[in-house]
């Protein structure tokens, strides 16, 4: 779920265009493609504007803040900080580098001094809690530098990447672009809207992105809204599917196939002999040759089958597989949990031995068709049981548990035997669950509901 929050803050720019800021956030809110519009009062002050966007956060899903000066980042960031800790890491597209203080700033705007501010050096009541550090920071595009900035750059070491193992939150300045004349403070030399996207697309491919700030739309005249309509729902795409798609790498690596390739803009799985389709498809990654897919299918004389996953970011690719006469089938939900809110008196018992897992499985679910894929994985696992009435295995990789083979045996159902496995793997698992559920299964979707899971993305199979 998308959520944007319009925040018409105008009063830290120093730009004398600063009040054309307020239609231009109304503007870049209506090209957001989201689920919740917020319109964010503003306040008398700029803490007080800082607490109103903070309070409008979202309790889940993805936020795009769109201002708006650069200070509406200001609680989003914070409250980043607050969550993730240093874990969290903050890329900066700006030609600016927005990190002056109060003495160095040459015009006195906040504007110029909001990522100094998150590095807790900036106006007292705007300093957030958890400052962040300088190397959870990187800057791109940035070319317009006051000496002061450019110094305190060098000593603090701030860079142009995250950390590998960082969850970002990616922030945007639209004066990064070269040639926009929609901003206070243009300047010549940044990025096109093409290298952005190329940016923030290598970026999203490498961590999970947690929230996306667009900001110092000052409209004059209509000159950039027609690059603008197709920039910035790319850039909310990108962001806002950065998690899935990185969820489904995560899956794949949980449950890993026999053969894995990745070439031609595909994950491509073979596993001979185990029916799942999530060990035997392929999984688009990149731009997704089909014809690449098909051959290599065709080699190992197995069907083609595409896992078209997030299903809403790739409606070209299951258009085309349809023309071609891949039959749709599998709809599945991938659901999501920070943490488990459930308790249970029954026991489960926690199962780390790996010898003992095939006989668990004939013992409980009759079914050991999944075995070798099982028995393959190197991360972090364990089998979780009520008895012999349920099973469930959980797979840990990149900080993610995923949840699957989750089994009630018939007879012992509505009997509470799944809440008791997700509360003993929610309190074994080290971070965020994520699991998946078939369409059409509403009574576990219920319960997973119940559970604190909320949609992350959809996918669905197509087959040849």
């Amino acid at each position: 779920m998308i959520t944007v929050l319009e925040v018409p803050q105008w009063d830290g720019s120093g730009s004398a265009t600063a009040r054309r800021l307020v239609p231009g956030a109304a503007f870049l809110a209506s090209l957001v493609p989201a689920d919740r519009h917020v319109r964010v009062p503003i306040g008398g002050t700029l803490a007080e504007t800082a607490a109103q966007v903070r309070a409008a956060l979202p309790d889940d899903g993805f936020p795009v803040v769109v201002g708006g000066d650069c200070g509406v980042d200001l609680a989003p960031v914070a409250a980043a900080a607050s969550r993730y800790g240093d874990r969290l890491g903050v890329v900066w597209y700006d030609a600016h580098g927005d990190l002056n203080t109060p003495e160095s700033s040459p015009s006195g705007a906040f504007h110029g001094m909001v990522l100094r501010t998150l590095l807790g050096d900036g106006p007292d009541p705007l300093v957030p809690a958890v400052p962040l550090w300088p190397a959870q920071v990187a800057l791109v595009g940035t070319r317009a530098l006051d000496p002061a900035e450019s110094a305190f750059i060098r000593s603090a070491g701030i860079g142009s990447t995250p950390d590998p193992g960082a969850v970002v939150h990616v922030h945007v300045d639209l004066d990064v672009l070269d040639g926009i004349r929609s901003v206070g403070c243009p300047e010549p030399g940044g990025l096109t809207p093409e290298q952005l996207l190329a940016h923030v697309a290598g970026v999203a491919a490498r961590h999970e992105i947690i929230g996306l700030t667009i900001t110092e739309y000052a409209p004059e005249s209509a000159v950039d809204e027609p690059m603008l309509r197709a920039l910035v729902p790319a850039l909310v795409r990108l962001c806002a599917g950065a998690r899935a798609r990185r969820i489904e790498r995560i899956a794949a690596s949980s449950w890993p196939a026999a053969e894995t390739e990745e070439r031609d803009g595909w994950l491509l799985r073979h596993t001979p002999g185990v029916g799942r389709r999530r060990s035997n498809s392929a999984l688009p990654v990149g731009a997704p040759a089909v014809p690449s897919m098909e051959a290599f299918y065709d080699a190992r004389q197995a069907p083609a089958v595409a896992q078209i996953a997030p299903a809403d970011q790739h409606p070209e690719l299951d258009a085309l597989l349809e023309s071609r006469g891949y039959a749709l089938d599998g709809r599945t939900f991938v659901l999501t949990a920070p943490a488990v809110a459930l308790t249970s008196d029954l026991e489960v018992t926690r199962h780390d031995d790996r010898a003992s897992w095939e006989p668990l499985f004939a013992a409980i679910t009759g079914d050991v068709s999944s075995m070798p894929v099982i028995a393959r994985i190197d991360a972090p696992a364990a089998v979780f049981t009520v008895a012999t009435a349920g099973l469930a295995l959980a797979v840990t990789v990149d900080g993610w548990t995923g949840v699957f083979c989750m089994f009630t045996a018939p007879a012992h159902r509505r009997r509470g035997i799944a809440t008791a496995l997700l509360a003993a793997i929610g309190a074994w698992a080290p971070g965020p669950l994520y699991l998946q559920v078939e369409d059409g299964n509403t009574a576990a979707r219920a319960l997973y509901a119940r559970a604190g899971f909320t949609l992350s993305h959809r996918y669905h199979y197509r087959t040849r």
